[in-house]
């Protein structure tokens, strides 16, 4: 048996139940993996809260890391022991993710973790990175030198495009809450204007000398007519978010021949690899806010709906967390 985190019906953080659920067995192409640490990611929440539809109950988690345990009938390309990171598209989402001690993830879906980067690591940046990346460069288009919005920058997908704008050489202007400018300049934003601003285009026009932004990358998706007012001609909008309604101008956007375009949020397994290239280079850095066992999974989830909350919210299993004793049985009867 294991500890699992079970979500059986939607609410607030507190209907997350720990519970010992059977420890899965790997079908065909499947892998056994024992986690080490998993992110608590915008899906997790959305789907918690009952904003996206799921099959309940669910354990949830589309980002985790750990260690192979067994490998399934099929599989040749992962051995027990291997350090992995599994990024999956249906992960947590319409099957059983990484809010347990053990999870059963498609062969495909692991991504060798290298050897200089831990297990927190790359469960804080792999779900996170993966999507800003696609977003940006996939549905943005984007290229070397640009000017990029960034709204909601404090969010970890607003962290991993700053730092990966930042490293194509883009001028990144971050639009958060004001008590995070000083770690999101040390990220490589060149201004931070405060998300409560009534002016949020002029503010961007100052300080790209009268200019637009050739893209905004908007993770909310309530601040749409002023995110449009931001661009410059041809520029692109990349929404993420799905916020409240909003009226645009529509002629604002004909004249500067731009468009708004939904990020497709799908993962391509080349992205992952060259993302944790980088990451094992130095060139992109884990942003974590905090870490907290898998039973207070509950207190994790408000940490990371908080305005407080800086980076990655992740959590470990209890046995990782506290004594790191080994599991002699991983298979109990019931």
């Amino acid at each position: 048996m294991m500890e699992a985190v079970v979500l059986q019906s939607p609410g607030d953080p507190g209907v997350l139940r720990t519970m010992r659920v059977p420890v899965p067995r790997p079908a065909d192409g499947e892998v056994l993996v024992r986690v080490h640490a998993v992110a608590v990611s915008s899906p997790d929440l959305s789907i918690r809260a009952g904003a996206v539809p799921a099959p309940l109950p669910l354990l949830l988690g589309s980002d985790a890391s750990g260690e192979v345990v067994l490998v399934g009938p099929g599989v040749t390309e992962w051995s027990p022991s291997d350090r992995v990171v599994a990024v999956g598209d249906t992960l947590g989402r319409t099957r059983s993710g990484g809010y347990a001690d053990y999870l059963t993830v498609s062969a495909n879906e692991l991504h060798s973790i290298p050897g200089n980067v831990s297990f927190l690591s790359c469960a804080s940046i792999s779900g996170t990175f993966s999507t800003a990346w696609s977003a940006l460069f996939r549905d943005g288009r984007l290229g070397m030198n640009e000017e990029v919005v960034i709204i909601n920058a404090a969010h970890p997908m607003g962290i991993a495009a700053v730092q990966i704008c930042g490293w194509k050489g883009s001028k990144v202007i971050a639009v958060s809450n004001g008590r995070h400018a000083r770690r999101l300049g040390a990220l490589g934003a060149i201004r931070v204007i405060s998300d409560s601003a009534p002016d949020l285009a002029d503010r961007v026009a100052a300080v790209l000398d009268g200019q637009g932004a050739s893209v905004v990358l908007d993770l909310t998706g309530s601040t749409l007519p002023a995110s449009v007012q931001m661009l410059n001609r041809h520029g692109r909008i990349v929404l993420t978010g799905g916020g409240d309604p909003q009226l645009l101008d529509v002629h604002l956007l004909v004249d500067r021949q731009a468009r708004v375009v939904g990020a497709s949020n799908r993962i391509e397994s080349v992205d992952v690899h060259h993302i944790l290239k980088l990451l094992s280079e130095g060139t992109f850095l884990p942003v974590i806010d905090s870490v907290y066992p898998l039973s207070k999974a509950s207190e994790a989830h408000n940490r990371a709906e908080s305005n407080q909350s800086f980076g990655a919210v992740l959590l470990v299993p209890d046995r990782l967390y506290g004594s790191r004793e080994e599991i002699s049985q991983l298979f109990e009867e019931g």
